[in-house]
């Protein structure tokens, strides 16, 4: 049995968007927790809603999620996000064209030359 689509707006009902944030909170945690456990990464999710519970729902726990973020501030710049800026690409694009210019003048054997040569006095 599919699943209808469902169109992406507020939820105006009250019940049912409350029912809706328990079911997708839980699917979330579900997801990050099998990240973690698929590729032996380290993960936290932080979930809050002031409409739904003064409490924000933290994953795994408070703790482990203090200690990784401490963990993440700690690193060098470079390495909180695997950026290429656009001088980089536009330096590297550059390169590749300069490449395939100079290979176009590469000088073509003589066509003309050599057909020119050709005897044809054998498929008469």
């Amino acid at each position: 049995m599919s699943r209808k689509k469902i169109k992406l707006a507020y939820i105006t009902n009250d019940s049912a968007r409350k029912t809706t944030y328990k079911k997708r909170t839980k699917g979330l945690v579900k997801k990050v927790r099998e990240l973690t456990t698929l590729f032996g990464i380290e993960a936290f999710a932080i979930i809050y809603s002031p409409d739904f519970g003064s409490q924000p729902e933290v994953w795994p726990s408070l703790e482990g999620a203090r200690r990784l973020l401490s963990e993440f501030k700690k690193l060098p710049y470079r390495n909180k996000r695997n950026r290429v800026s656009l001088s980089k690409v536009l330096e590297t694009a550059r390169g590749e064209l300069q490449k395939g210019v100079e290979q176009s003048h590469v000088r073509k054997p003589e066509w003309k030359r050599d057909i020119a040569e050709f005897e044809f006095d054998g498929f008469e």
